[in-house]
């Protein structure tokens, strides 16, 4: 009796010491019982995303393996009717979407305006700053660095430019795409150069006769078709898939910051199925949810995934586009672009 008494009172010890060592993990152990037992009695799922249609059936198809009692349904569209359906729901108080998921650009918007829940997933702790929201409101998805493409017939990689500044080269005029609407590039490019430097760059770089041309899919076609030899900013998975099918093209390796554009997922203040969404903003965030991106040839966020190949960031100095600054300043960020590169010749 006396040996049993002694080792309840050892248990009993032992769970106090517990309790007072792991009150956050008792407490989240406990908070998530309580999401998914409310993810349950909701029991549905919408997801209004950016993402090609297969790629978003793969995720909720993979999501529900893991919740099967959560039923799930997709819009999917260009980030901007996504965005432009979601503000139409919400002025006419439809409430629908328990995920959006989009450019960082869209999903800042939404932030701005007040129309973003917080919630600070457990995954987002591996995240680097930069690519999660100080308050809350987004994580980073995936990423899409910008790099400089070119055509491997028409440039060899010793020559390949290795910075914006390679592409003032007399040699390169006539010869360089760039996308007709850039502004994110524009503006965190002028970030990091300083505004006087950036601002002198751009003029020049306006002076190398630029064959402009809307949509990076089809900048990178052109670069591999050889009518250009190089692109200012191509996707360098695109650029990755395109090589692998035995196009003749290419990316430079920055030394210096690349600059990274930001897919984002977050949590409308008023989504219906606010448990579910948790629920899936953890999965979209986690290891399990990002290794399907890597298998889709997008490149994780999460920074202990790698993509496919790994050389898409290994090596990388990334410069995370954030939308701050850029949105604050959009008007005049689209001013001063379209004046040094869109206006008549």
């Amino acid at each position: 009796m006396k040996n049993r008494a002694c080792r309840r009172a050892l248990i009993g010890c032992l769970s106090l010491l517990l309790m007072h060592s792991y009150p956050s993990a008792l407490a989240n152990a406990a908070e998530r019982e309580q999401m998914l037992e409310a993810a349950k009695k909701e029991g549905r799922l919408v997801l209004y995303t950016g993402m090609d249609t297969a790629e978003a059936n793969l995720f909720t198809k993979e999501f529900s393996k893991r919740y099967p009692f959560i039923k799930t349904e997709i819009f999917r569209s260009s980030g901007e009717k996504v965005q432009t359906r979601f503000l139409i729901e919400h002025r006419a108080n439809v409430h629908s979407a328990d995920i959006f998921q989009t450019s960082i650009v869209q999903v800042y918007q939404l932030k701005n305006s007040g129309l973003l829940a917080k919630y600070v997933s457990e995954e987002s702790a591996v995240y680097p700053e930069g690519f999660r929201d100080p308050q809350g409101h987004w994580t980073a998805f995936y990423q899409i660095p910008y790099v400089i493409g070119y055509n491997t017939h028409m440039v060899s990689a010793k020559d390949a430019p290795a910075s914006y500044l390679d592409l003032l080269q007399p040699k390169w005029k006539g010869q360089i795409a760039l996308e007709t609407e850039e502004y994110q590039w524009f503006y965190h490019l002028m970030q990091i150069m300083g505004r006087d430097k950036g601002m002198e760059f751009m003029k020049q770089f306006a002076r190398q006769d630029l064959q402009m041309r809307k949509g990076h899919t089809l900048l990178a076609q052109l670069v591999a078709a050889g009518e250009v030899a190089l692109a200012t900013v191509v996707y360098s998975n695109r650029v990755e898939r395109m090589k692998a099918s035995g196009a003749p093209i290419d990316w430079v390796r920055f030394k210096g910051p690349t600059i990274t554009a930001l897919n984002a997922i977050s949590i409308p203040e008023r989504a219906p199925h606010p448990n579910a969404a948790k629920l899936f903003v953890d999965f979209a965030l986690s290891k399990e949810g990002q290794s399907l991106l890597r298998g889709l040839r997008r490149i994780p966020a999460r920074p202990d995934v790698l993509p496919d190949p790994p050389s898409l960031t290994k090596g990388l100095n990334l410069y995370p586009a954030r939308p701050e600054g850029m949105i604050e300043n959009y008007n005049d960020t689209v001013a001063r672009f379209d004046e040094i590169f869109n206006r008549p010749k």
